[in-house]
């Protein structure tokens, strides 16, 4: 509180009074909070946190598109810390938070859940037919689990293959598998009433408790979506098929025999591998690693290490003719 003193003449008191408020005007305190009402008028601090709030915001969207280029390029979680001290270096704001190889692996999964979310979304209002696709494989722990995938149009666009998620599977019986396959669907908004109107197939590989005509989980299905037209497996068809012609014709044992020894003689040893790519060199020929045939992988494959054979012939000939005392030659 500002008084004019107790000095006896009016004047005297009423110029005291004026000197104070005068020196009042020019202090600090009062400076200061003609500051703070103009901060305050301004909304300074209000747009602060704002623009602070934004620049989070753009460095959290860098970190996102990092990760995301991750997934996509197939490259290891190890590389996101790697590609933002890279940005960081280039002048890029990335924020101190989510570098980790764990803060990459949670927002891919982000990413993929709402990616997934979205896809779906424009599969249903679009009423796009679709095609149920499910495999049978055991994990490292030894536990069964299935991959779902679908098949549809998006967008009104060519029908393609969608991976949709990775169920663990408590039993291996086909009501267990109907069960947690409509459960896994259902999860994911698609709805009874869609399915009995646009599910129309069904394709896995020709186990019996997948395809089995009496109790099988086609035939489950198709009691309750009547639309569903079942399919083996054209792949597991052309391997079973390849399978039942090894067994009647014994003469390609041998030629199984010989690539197979190739294959262990190049890929066993670096010194053969290396004396081979200089063969491939000197030829001018393209060099390519022999693979295995008729083994657990797909006939593609064997089509493949076949293929390696014949183009890289000349380079083969060339590197074990030059040295007749290669073992298994």
């Amino acid at each position: 509180m500002v008084d004019s003193g107790k000095h006896s003449n009016k004047k005297t008191r009423l110029a005291s009074l004026r000197n104070k408020i005068k020196r009042h005007a020019e202090s600090s305190a009062h400076l200061f909070a003609c500051s703070v009402k103009k901060d305050k008028e301004s909304e300074m601090l209000s747009k602060s946190f704002e623009g602070q709030l934004s620049k989070n915001q753009d460095s959290n969207e860098y970190v996102f598109r990092t990760a995301y280029f991750i997934a996509k390029h197939n490259r290891p979680f190890d590389d996101h810390s790697k590609l933002v001290e890279l940005q960081k270096c280039n002048g890029v704001h990335l924020g101190s938070i989510l570098h980790s190889r764990y803060s990459c692996t949670s927002i891919v999964n982000h990413i993929a859940c709402k990616m997934r979310e979205v896809i779906v979304k424009n599969i249903i209002d679009s009423g796009s037919k679709i095609s149920i696709l499910i495999d049978e494989s055991t994990t490292v722990s030894s536990k069964s689990c299935m991959a779902v995938f679908i098949k549809a149009s998006i967008s009104y666009e060519d029908p393609i293959f969608i991976f949709l998620d990775l169920v663990e599977l408590e039993k291996q019986t086909s009501e267990n598998i109907v069960d947690q396959l409509l459960n896994c669907l259902f999860a994911f908004g698609f709805q009874d009433s869609y399915l009995q109107q646009n599910w129309v197939s069904f394709v896995s590989d020709g186990a019996s408790v997948l395809l089995g005509k009496k109790n099988g989980v086609a035939k489950r299905l198709k009691e309750k979506y009547p639309l569903i037209f079942s399919w083996h497996c054209m792949n597991h068809r052309l391997e079973l098929a390849v399978n039942d012609c090894m067994k009647d014709v014994s003469s390609i044992n041998h030629f199984k025999h010989f690539i197979d020894s190739l294959y262990v003689l190049y890929n066993r040893s670096p010194k053969n591998q290396n004396e081979l790519r200089t063969s491939c060199i000197e030829l001018d020929i393209l060099f390519l690693k022999v693979g295995r045939v008729l083994d657990v992988r797909w006939v593609a494959s064997s089509f493949r290490a076949v293929e390696i054979v014949w183009k890289t012939f000349s380079a083969l000939y060339n590197h074990l003719h030059t040295n007749p005392n290669t073992p298994n030659t």
